[in-house]
């Protein structure tokens, strides 16, 4: 064994520097990652990358203490960080995905629970809603993931400005889902604009966003009081008219002479 291990270093060792592999084409999504075992004695020094592979829309661009913007090719978010919104530079990627954000199962607030008890850090912050307290709906936007998803940043000082498509009728409130799986909504506090089919908020870390809705509630009972009202006023048009005859053919007789 000992001897097969020094034949495979030495072996390593003998290989060339420069190694040409030429053009390959990728025809799968995923991320796909690569090393040299050339260039890599396991403590100072390793030569390592990864490839990603996306069919949605996607953007990277690194931002430093100074703030700027991430935007989306396709217009569906931007990333705007204030000056010192980040402590370093940081190299930020937006990414949209058609999905819905979902509330966390009962195993998964469970690990939660146990992680908080374990004296781990939260991963999301104190002010935002979890659990059964968390809003649901169905989707009015694109998912929007901010990577890294573990990058903090200051709440004041970062937004996230995202479209999305809700009827006027929708109550529409943001998700977020953290580097940890822990699924959450934002409270008012943090919502900047909603409206006209934008919406700002106020982030403080990486994560998957999402403009949820669902049916204005006061919308609902006006309607359902409404057909109450309709109903029971055709079944008190009918018991009446069927008790006073001469009052329906005093009727039909008025419209059909006009």
């Amino acid at each position: 064994k000992q001897w097969y291990q020094r034949r495979v270093r030495e072996e390593l060792d003998d290989a060339g520097t420069y190694y040409n592999m030429g053009l390959r084409r990728i025809t799968d999504p995923g991320v796909y990652n690569y090393m040299s075992t050339r260039n890599n004695n396991f403590s100072n020094r390793s030569q390592k990358g990864r490839i990603v592979i996306t069919q949605s829309p996607f953007v990277a661009k690194k931002v430093g203490v100074a703030g700027g913007e991430v935007a989306l090719p396709n217009g569906e978010a931007t990333l705007v960080l204030d000056p010192d919104a980040i402590s370093q530079a940081v190299m930020f990627y937006l990414e949209s995905t058609d999905a819905t954000l979902v509330q966390n199962t009962e195993e998964e607030q469970t690990a939660r629970r146990k992680r908080r008890e374990a004296g781990e850090e939260d991963d999301v912050d104190d002010d935002v809603n979890t659990a059964e307290d968390a809003n649901t709906g169905d989707k009015a936007s694109s998912v929007v993931g901010v990577f890294p998803l573990d990058v903090r940043t200051d709440k004041a000082r970062t937004h996230l400005e995202m479209t999305f498509n809700a009827d006027a009728a929708d109550t529409t409130f943001v998700a977020m889902v953290s580097d940890k799986g822990t699924y959450a909504s934002l409270p008012d506090s943090r919502i900047e604009e909603m409206g006209s089919g934008k919406a700002k908020f106020k982030i403080s870390s990486g994560g998957k966003y999402q403009v949820l809705k669902y049916p204005y509630v006061p919308v609902i009972i006006a309607f359902c009081i409404l057909a109450i009202v309709l109903a029971a006023l055709f079944i008190g048009m009918a018991v009446y008219f069927k008790q006073n005859p001469d009052a329906w053919y005093r009727i039909k007789k008025n419209f059909t002479d006009v």
